[in-house]
């Protein structure tokens, strides 16, 4: 579903000439505001899209957690991806990132 947005996306800023990195734009090219209607209307598109394309439970905050446990995946550090998500406690994060106590214990012995 992502490739299908990015392609059509790049079609979208082809035509209108914009010139941006933002995965969710408006229909003429522009990134959407950070405002209620723009989070309803993404979650309306996503609704659509994974009706669609027969995907369960996909949503904003479901994209957001895969992008966050991405980056720890690729080594990204809890504070990086706090910074990403626009997270102003490191706690929030790590609840976010549904990490194991015993994870986080373990990670810490091999950087001690």
């Amino acid at each position: 579903m992502l490739k299908l947005l990015i392609q059509l996306n790049n079609g979208i800023r082809a035509h209108f000439g914009t010139d941006n990195h933002h995965i969710f734009i408006t229909q003429n090219g522009t990134p959407m505001n950070n405002s209620k209607s723009s989070n309803c209307a993404i979650s309306k598109q996503l609704s659509k899209y994974s009706k669609r394309f027969g995907l369960e439970n996909i949503n904003a905050h479901a994209i957001r957690r895969a992008y966050a446990k991405n980056l720890l995946e690729k080594g990204a550090s809890i504070a990086l991806i706090s910074k990403a998500l626009g997270h102003s406690d490191l706690a929030v994060t790590t609840q976010y990132l549904e990490l194991d106590v015993e994870e986080v214990a373990k990670d810490l012995r091999e950087h001690l």
